[in-house]
Order: structure tokens, then sequence, then C-alpha cells
């Protein structure tokens, strides 16, 4: 009887795991959609939406390795490279991970392609692929990124 009990409790168990992978969270599905708006804002050069994905006192570090901090910087930052270097890019998302640390900080990485971006002298740049590490807290409007690093195959 106990070894049925047993059996039964792994069965349980292991039908039970997938079902919880195929039906995510509210927070897994917020923050899948963060990085759906971030592909979508970035393709339409929307750069005042895509500052609003971080934080007030968010940080971002670009692909070159510049740090930004708070929403004013990266704003001028996007707004700029946008009307320059980013203007024809396109960005896709490949594939998003989640760890949550807490119920309110997740760890994410994004797996992401760009092309149609132009280098730093304004030379069209092959296409590329990249990660970016995005470190998310849960506030009192919703999920928001307060510190972001991307990096990408030069």
């Amino acid at each position: 009887m106990r070894k049925q009990m047993g059996l039964a409790l792994c069965a349980v168990l292991l039908l039970g795991a997938p079902a919880r992978a195929q039906n995510p969270s509210k927070d897994e599905r917020a923050i899948r959609a963060i990085a759906a708006h971030w592909q979508d804002n970035w393709n339409n050069h929307n750069y005042k939406s895509l500052v609003n994905l971080f934080a007030a006192n968010g940080e971002y570090i670009t692909d070159e390795g510049v740090l930004l901090e708070g929403r004013g910087q990266i704003e001028n930052w996007f707004a700029t490279e946008h009307r320059q270097m980013y203007l024809g890019s396109h960005w896709t998302n490949n594939g998003v991970t989640l760890r949550f640390l807490q119920p309110d900080i997740v760890v994410v990485h994004l797996t992401w392609a760009i092309q149609g971006d132009l280098d730093q002298k304004g030379l069209p740049r092959k296409g590329r692929p990249g990660i970016s590490t995005w470190l998310l807290v849960k506030l009192g409007d919703g999920w928001k990124i307060r510190s972001a690093q991307d990096t990408s195959g030069q």
C-alpha cells in the first residue's frame, strides 16, 4: 500500500509539472510581455515607451559598454541613437528565460538578433546576435527593469 501511494504521489508530481510549465503565472506573463514591448518599441523607434519599461532609477549598459543611470539619461541615449545608429534597425527576440530570486525580483536573459543598424563610423553592420541580462523588480505600478546590460556579437 505504501509503495502504491508513493508511486501515485510521484505520478501526480510528474504529471503536474508540465501543466505548470504550460500555464505560466501572471507575473511570468507580465515579464514576457515586457520583452515583447521592448521588441515592438525598438522596431517602431518609440524610445519614450521603451524607457517607460525601466524603473525611474533604472540603469542600462549599452552593448558598447556605456552606463546610463536613470530614465533621463536612458531616454536621451535612445533618442539620439534611434535617430542615427539604430534608425533602420530591426530587433528580434529569440528567447526569454526567467529566474525568480524572490517573488518581486527576477533575472531575465533575453536572446536577440539585430540587423540594419550602423557602426560608430556610420557604416552598415552585419546582422548580429546578442543577449540582454535584465534585473526586474515588482513595484506598485508593475514589473520594471531596474538594471539591464546588452552584449552583442560584434
